[in-house]
């Protein structure tokens, strides 16, 4: 295997925004036009994977040793999220004219059970054991010491 895994899902990530790209470029000659209906559906779904790339740059730059890159990271983090707040507002008026926009996306970070510093190490128990979150944090588990739901 040629690198990490998370580089193949970025180079797919790129190769479909190029594939899309052809697809929406009005001046690109295509069998079939995309309608109003087809604008509509696409750019809540663009929303939210420009939001999901922004959160993985963010992961990338709290694990960035330099200062300045950490900062240039920083910032076009916040342009995509300022983008996306754009993208939500649009959408929304090409739904339904006056209504109010979504409020803007907010990075959220997740502790990391797994460094990927040294993958592809062999997974021993105890590194799969700490990359399963705790129980009170799965979907529908009550935490400990809490009472059932009524």
């Amino acid at each position: 295997m040629a690198g990490h895994p998370a580089r193949q899902l970025a180079r797919m990530t790129a190769d479909a925004a190029g594939e899309l790209r052809g697809y929406t470029d009005p001046a690109d000659p295509i069998p079939w036009e995309l309608t109003e209906d087809d604008h509509r559906a696409i750019l809540p779904l663009l929303h939210h994977a420009i939001a999901d790339l922004a959160v993985c740059i963010d992961g990338i730059a709290q694990a960035t040793a330099g200062e300045h890159a950490r900062q240039q990271l920083t910032e076009g983090i916040g342009r995509l999220l300022s983008g996306c707040t754009h993208l939500s507002a649009a959408s929304t008026a090409l739904s339904a004219p006056g209504a109010e926009p979504e409020a803007e996306p907010v990075i959220t970070t997740q502790p990391a059970y797994l460094s990927a510093a040294d993958f592809p190490a062999a997974m021993t128990a105890g590194m799969l054991q700490a990359a399963i979150p705790p129980a009170h944090a799965r979907a529908g588990s009550p935490r400990p010491g809490s009472s059932p739901p009524r």
